[in-house]
């Protein structure tokens, strides 16, 4: 009897938890000119995959991938990107499936029934290339940046929290 009560208890008490990676990770979540983070091995294979353009030096300060149509039917959004003393990176707008690798913060949205989720997430890409989810570059004093978490707006609907938008 005592074992049976603790059960249901314990049980109880995580139906109130708010478990942000879960809630992230339940279904695509749209991203509208997100910038993703690639590795040279990405870049390269996205190549030989004709997904983008060999990478060409535009200035001193930037070299791009040209994006050609079968990286934008994976919903990349823009050119390859690679910066001076910087990783490559992509942009992508499209509904994505996320990969949530922690979740640094929860608080409370300016609005009732909404919470501000800031998280290290990844975006899984359907195609060989890209075998590891793509890091989401967080905004930083106005800048995407590869090592800056993302905030996501969630608001809590009549069923369920769902994540309403990326916060930038």
């Amino acid at each position: 009897m005592v074992v049976g009560l603790a059960v249901i208890t314990v049980s109880c008490g995580s139906n109130n938890e708010f478990d942000a990676k879960s809630i992230l990770e339940a279904d695509p979540v749209s991203l509208q000119g997100e910038q993703l983070t690639l590795s040279m091995k990405d870049v390269e294979c996205g190549v030989q995959a004709e997904l983008w353009d060999s990478p060409s030096q535009v200035s001193q300060q930037r070299t791009v991938a040209r994006l050609n149509s079968k990286g934008r039917a994976l919903n990349f959004s823009d050119d390859v990107t690679m910066e001076l003393n910087s990783r490559p990176y992509i942009q992508v707008s499209g509904a994505f499936p996320l990969q949530v690798n922690e979740v640094t913060e929860v608080a409370e949205g300016s609005e009732n029934n909404t919470k501000l989720v800031t998280a290290k997430v990844r975006v899984k890409i359907q195609h060989p290339c890209f075998q590891n989810p793509l890091p989401v570059m967080g905004v930083k004093r106005g800048n995407f940046q590869h090592d800056t978490a993302a905030s996501f707006l969630l608001r809590l609907t009549k069923d369920a929290w769902k994540v309403e938008k990326v916060v930038h």
